[in-house]
């Protein structure tokens, strides 16, 4: 009713929490009702998580090179079939305006670059549009496609990935958001989805959402004279014999009748990195030309032979991992095909909205400093499968999962469905009853395991809800095991994501109401496989009325685009060592709200460590093309590079034949250790070496006499250190195999590489103090630093910490005039994007008056307690370091991987 009445009061705008109380006051006065405060209060919650939505605005790469500014004014106006989508989400959806402005702003952007259908050809425009996992790639496709049938774009082909299943659940949403009827063949034309909103807006589709629904020469004959006023939709798999009946009929059927003439074609490619790109490797001459008569793979020359069919044509691809794409080369093409699928004309940046959970907020992101990373929401728990042993990591199809030779799940599977279970009851008692719950298990992919994985669940599972069904005559200890997961594990990490603001509207969900709901959401859970050999698996549609509790068992089927609603649990350990591949599989990527804090990844440790590398490669080339985008540049005049990494790949190898790895510079960076042992050999073994270091460079610049200032608690400085001293030392020192920005030889290299171009000559040390216990080793006595360790440490076998650095330590070695200066630019960059002054200068403006200078370095040394970190078996501080380079023209270091124009602009 409130939200009714909110809908009413402001149809077109976004509403505060002053707007939504006020609704929720008039609504408790109509109904007359003695509504208890606490629910006043959850229901204004609930409306503040569903309307309260921030999106930033997307950011664009442009070539306008043979492109004519066309998008505004009238041709903007009487948009009916947009109209009627944004209603749609509105009113029939509930989408936030905010969500709905974003979508209307970043398609009016994408209209912009793409050709005016009615301006005469030849054009050809290529562009990328760069999402996010799980976060609404469809919805903004269906955005631009009602926008080009209403601008006048007759022929849509949407590209939708690889299976059956995804190309099918993309049809449906298409005949919901666009064609607003249902294209099951018998079905008519009966109003469906935006359909139910106005029936007078028309477009044939050519494709259907039956199993067999896809492209055939037979069904397309039924469009008769071609492609006529109605725009006509096609949303078909991305199959290299499909493509190639498609290609025949438009050059036997529509060729002839001058439709490819007369027609502009829209081909949307979702999942572009998948299968669009080319694998081959065409050769290239000293000049950059192309092989002309080289014979791309079949999927890719297909895309290719589609869009040179039609004089004017307009290609956007969709990823959320865009590393494939942006490899491709730049001037790849052949006299048959043509150019080749690199976004010449544009790439937008589409911002995630801020209810979006992410791999940011799952596994957080590496930064320069303490105030650049992101520290992940506590819902991964860790998994020991070495030592279940109950999935090999590498196992062939006929692997039969056992837990300690029985035929059985092992412990962490069971605790995972247990909380499955929990997640099901407790969005029951927060008011989400009749919702789809969904739980992943991803262990393999070779569908013989995953039959044997489903009898154990299902096996399982049976017994559960037998118990749960019967307790109430014989208590069974499998609800004191539900009892105490949920007290020990969903109470806590609830309560620390409320304090956070991606939980600050979360009902605090007690135990007696969550326990009433045990048994009917476990009768509700149903284990089902998900693979290519099980058609329509996931019906949510047929059982929207009352939910849909499941555990889907599968593998590459669940790997990309496929949606599992509501997905609160995952149990995830099949291991790809691709980027692109590992985020594809993170279907608990997305949107998730009133229950975040219910949700759980059960993964190994290293899998997390990889997660979080690849968040991080993927926000910095978010950030480079943000970069781009201010200073004006073209996709083909700015190169792009993407972070390596020493075990995983940016993307497969057969699409990363034009690209190259090159160590890029360390200068204008502090590499600040997170990652540290947690064994007592290791540590001392690093203490020995910095107190070796220590004893070499003589007294610290305060020090009165020698037995003074080793035995000091207090911060201890030394001046003018050489650079040879430092880079022995970084050489010798001991970090963790996982430590993801510190490189005992990398670090060395550099430092060594820059002493002989006659840089970081000069270097301060400090060793910090803290209020700690204080640890002598070999002499010398250091005040230890308090660093809680973060959870995610503990089974790895090391001790993870947010950040060793104080941010203002970073500029001990300025003088007043330096530090004024690096202050003054800091506030003058925050006054620019509308943040108060401070009174710290932030790294990189300190980084950049240190590079006035570039000899100068500065070497941080933490010695932190074992203590604090919960680590009594330690005897010696556990060092920390942070290395702060100048900004240096002569930089090199960290190792990318760089596009074809990255290699030609910016050669290392």
């Amino acid at each position: 009713m409130a939200l009714m009445m909110l809908r009413q009061r402001h149809p077109n705008v976004a509403v505060g929490r002053e707007e939504i109380e006020k609704a929720v006051r008039d609504c408790v006065q109509l109904l007359a009702s003695d509504i208890p405060a606490e629910q006043i209060i959850a229901i204004v919650q609930e409306l503040e998580t569903r309307l309260i939505v921030k999106v930033g605005r997307p950011t664009k790469l442009i070539d306008e090179r043979g492109h004519v500014p066309w998008y505004f004014g009238d041709r903007k106006e009487g948009r009916r079939f947009f109209r009627r989508y944004s209603d749609f989400l509105l009113q029939d959806q509930g989408w936030s305006p905010a969500t709905i402005d974003a979508i209307d702003l970043s398609t009016d952007l994408i209209m912009e670059q793409i050709e005016d259908p009615n301006r005469d050809g030849p054009w050809d425009r290529r562009g990328l549009v760069v999402g996010h996992v799980q976060f609404g790639k469809t919805a903004n496709y269906a955005g631009l496609a009602s926008k080009a049938a209403d601008a006048g774009y007759k022929l849509i082909i949407v590209l939708a990935g690889m299976h059956n299943a995804l190309r099918q659940q993309t049809q449906r949403r298409m005949d919901r958001d666009f064609l607003g009827y249902n294209t099951i063949a018998g079905g008519g034309r009966v109003g469906f989805g935006v359909g139910e909103l106005d029936r007078n807006i028309h477009a044939d589709s050519l494709t259907t959402q039956a199993a067999n629904g896809d492209f055939n020469r037979a069904f397309a004959g039924n469009l008769g004279s071609g492609v006529q006023q109605r725009p006509v939709l096609l949303v078909i798999k991305k199959n290299a014999r499909i493509l190639e009946n498609l290609n025949n009929w438009v050059s036997e059927v529509l060729a002839p009748k001058g439709d490819t003439e007369a027609r502009p074609l829209l081909l949307v490619d979702d999942e572009a990195d998948q299968a669009s790109v080319d694998t081959g490797e065409q050769q290239f001459d000293d000049n950059d030309t192309p092989d002309p008569d080289y014979e791309p793979k079949r999927i890719n020359g297909q895309i290719r032979r589609l869009l040179t069919a039609f004089s004017r044509s307009a290609y956007v691809a969709y990823t959320a991992t865009p590393f494939a794409n942006v490899l491709i080369h730049d001037a790849a093409a052949t006299e048959t095909h043509g150019d080749d699928l690199f976004p010449r004309s544009f790439i937008v940046n589409l911002p995630a909205p801020s209810n979006y959970v992410g791999p940011g907020l799952l596994f957080g992101i590496d930064g320069a400093g303490a105030d650049a990373a992101q520290e992940p929401l506590d819902v991964t728990r860790d998994v020991d499968q070495d030592d279940e042993g109950w999935i090999a990591v590498d196992h062939k199809k006929v692997f039969a999962p056992r837990y300690r030779g029985e035929d059985r799940i092992p412990p962490s599977l069971e605790k995972a469905i247990l909380s499955f279970v929990l997640a099901c009851a407790g969005r029951a008692v927060r008011g989400q009853r009749n919702v789809h719950n969904s739980m992943l298990i991803h262990v393999s992919r070779f569908k013989d395991v995953h039959q044997a994985v489903f009898r154990q669940v299902d096996e399982w599972v049976a017994e559960l809800k037998r118990k749960l069904k019967y307790q109430t005559q014989r208590k069974d200890p499998v609800l004191d095991r539900l009892r105490e997961l949920w007290e020990q594990d969903f109470v806590p990490t609830s309560a620390a994501i409320r304090a956070t603001e991606a939980g600050a509207a979360l009902p605090e969900t007690t135990w007696p109401e969550v326990e009433r709901e045990l048994a009917a959401a476990a009768d509700k859970i149903r284990p089902q496989v998900v693979n290519s050999e099980i058609r329509d698996a996931l019906d949510y549609d047929g059982n929207a009325a009352q939910g849909l509790n499941v555990i889907a068992i599968g593998g590459d089927k669940l790997s990309r685009g496929l949606t599992l609603e509501g997905l609160t649990v995952s149990y995830f350990l099949r291991a790809s060592k691709m980027y692109d591949s590992l985020m594809q599989m993170g279907r608990w990527f997305g949107y998730r709200t009133g229950y975040v804090d219910l949700c759980r990844l059960y993964m190994t440790p290293d899998l997390q460590l990889w997660f979080r590398h690849v968040a991080t490669a993927a926000e910095e080339l978010r950030e480079r093309l943000d970069h781009m985008a201010m200073i004006g540049s073209t996709p083909e005049q700015y190169g792009l590079r993407i972070q390596s990494h020493d075990i995983l790949l940016v993307t497969a190898q057969n699409k990363m034949h034009h690209s190259q790895e090159f160590q890029v510079s360390f200068q204008g960076e502090v590499k600040i250790q997170t990652v540290l042992f947690n064994d007592r050999l290791s540590n001392q073994r690093n203490a020995v070496t910095i107190t070796g270091l220590l004893d070499r460079i003589g007294p610290p610049i305060e020090a009165a006499d020698q037995a003074e200032f080793k035995s000091s608690e207090k911060r201890r400085v030394w001046k003018g250190v050489a650079g040879a001293e430092v880079a022995t030392l970084l050489g010798s020192l001991l970090f963790p195999d996982k430590a993801p920005d510190i490189n005992a030889a990398r670090l060395s290299a550099y430092v060594r590489e820059q002493l002989g171009a006659g840089e970081l000559t000069d270097w301060t040390i400090a060793v910090l103090s803290g209020d700690g216990e204080a640890l002598t080793v070999n002499g010398w006595t250091f005040k230890t630093i308090e660093r809680k360790p973060l959870p995610r440490g503990k089974a790895s076998g090391r001790y993870i910490v947010k950040t060793v650095l104080s941010p203002r330590d970073e500029a001990m070695d300025l003088d007043q005039a330096d530090f004024a200066r690096a202050l003054a630019a800091t506030n003058s960059r925050r006054m620019k994007d509308g943040k108060e002054e401070t009174t710290t200068p932030d790294g990189p403006e300190i980084r950049k008056v240190r590079g006035e200078d570039p000899r100068r370095a500065l070497l941080l040394l933490y010695p932190l307690s074992p203590t604090k970190a919960d680590l009594p078996d330690i005897d010696v501080p556990i060092f920390g370091i942070v290395v702060s380079f100048p900004e240096s023209r002569n930089g090199r270091s960290v190792r990318y991987r760089f596009n074809s124009v990255e290699q030609r602009l910016e050669p290392v």
